[in-house]
């Protein structure tokens, strides 16, 4: 996905599985979450349809595959962009020189002649748009066919304009108007450049962004302590259950949503609320634990300014596990 509009029409695709309630995608972190009863080829087959590809998220080794999978996007786009401006560069030269070099057109029309110049402004436009801008024919063109313009589709149909009447004038001048034979094969490189240029740094950002996430949920709440029977045992939050009774101490975060049944204690819930100080908590509270990007709640030490008393042990009833 490269914007809004894909975003946008992956959730429409995924909604509209049979058996789907609700679909959200995160263009940051390239993921889709549903809810429902569906199964996952179902769904891996419905965004297939709609010019995209999927695949069901590996938790073993989510971490290692995502940073490769990045790592590997951000080292092919380096190399196409390098590419792609190697290329452009003479193209750019060639036709808008004369821009940057007072008399650059009389000496290439005194030297090799204008047409030369044409035939090699087309020899390596074509190879920008064969090789680095191919990505973008691949992927706009059945987008358009398919009604659904995106990106891509903006960025073929205006390289593919320029280059095909640079071509008729390059090879067939008298199909066209007298005074309106000129290239624009330096307009088609440049695009596809820049456009690159835009991928490569897209690429950067959202490899950091993953990073931070990943650095985030890494502070999560990993396990709870559930009272079982007589004794309380330490468990996986993933194992958790509505209706377990957990235990939280000072300085822990809770870890799932649940109501307050024993003890009192003040808990940190500016993430949540904005709400600087922590807040008394006693039986009948109600405490949230993880959500996407959010760490749970801090249950606080105290005995500082704001809470002279010690924070102790407090008893969470759960009533909802859900989590990222």
């Amino acid at each position: 996905m490269t914007c809004a509009s894909c975003v946008g029409r992956v959730e429409r695709a995924l909604r509209s599985a049979p058996g789907v309630t609700d679909a959200t995608v995160n263009l940051a972190t390239e993921r889709a979450t549903v809810k429902g009863s569906v199964d996952a080829a179902t769904l891996i087959k419905v965004v297939s349809e709609v010019g995209y590809e999927a695949r069901l998220v590996d938790r073993s080794n989510t971490a290692s595959a995502e940073a490769e999978a990045q790592k590997e996007e951000r080292r092919v786009l380096s190399r196409d962009l390098g590419v792609a401006a190697a290329l452009t560069a003479p193209v750019f030269l060639l036709e808008m020189g004369s821009h940057v070099i007072p008399g650059m057109h009389h000496l290439i029309a005194s030297t090799i002649g204008m047409t030369a110049s044409w035939l090699i402004q087309f020899a390596l436009t074509t190879l920008v748009l064969a090789f680095p801008g191919i990505r973008f024919f691949q992927k706009g063109i059945p987008a358009l066919l398919r009604a659904a313009p995106d990106m891509n589709s903006l960025v073929a149909v205006g390289t593919l304009a320029a280059y095909t009447f640079s071509l008729v004038a390059t090879f067939a001048p008298g199909l066209l108007p007298v005074g309106t034979v000129n290239v624009y094969y330096e307009a088609a490189a440049v695009i596809v450049s820049l456009v690159l240029v835009g991928r490569v740094l897209e690429a950067r950002a959202k490899g950091r962004t993953s990073e931070a996430i990943k650095r985030l949920v890494g502070l999560q709440a990993k396990t709870a302590r559930v009272r079982r029977a007589t004794s309380v045992i330490e468990i996986e939050v993933a194992d958790v259950a509505p209706g377990d009774i957990i235990e939280v101490r000072p300085g822990e975060r809770v870890p799932v949503d649940g109501e307050v049944i024993e003890g009192e204690s003040w808990i940190d819930e500016s993430m949540i609320t904005g709400e600087p100080l922590p807040v008394a908590t006693s039986a009948g509270a109600q405490v949230t634990g993880r959500r996407p990007l959010i760490l749970g709640t801090l249950v606080h030490t105290g005995n500082d300014a704001y809470m002279p008393a010690t924070g102790r042990l407090i008893r969470i009833k759960v009533f909802d596990t859900r989590r990222v």
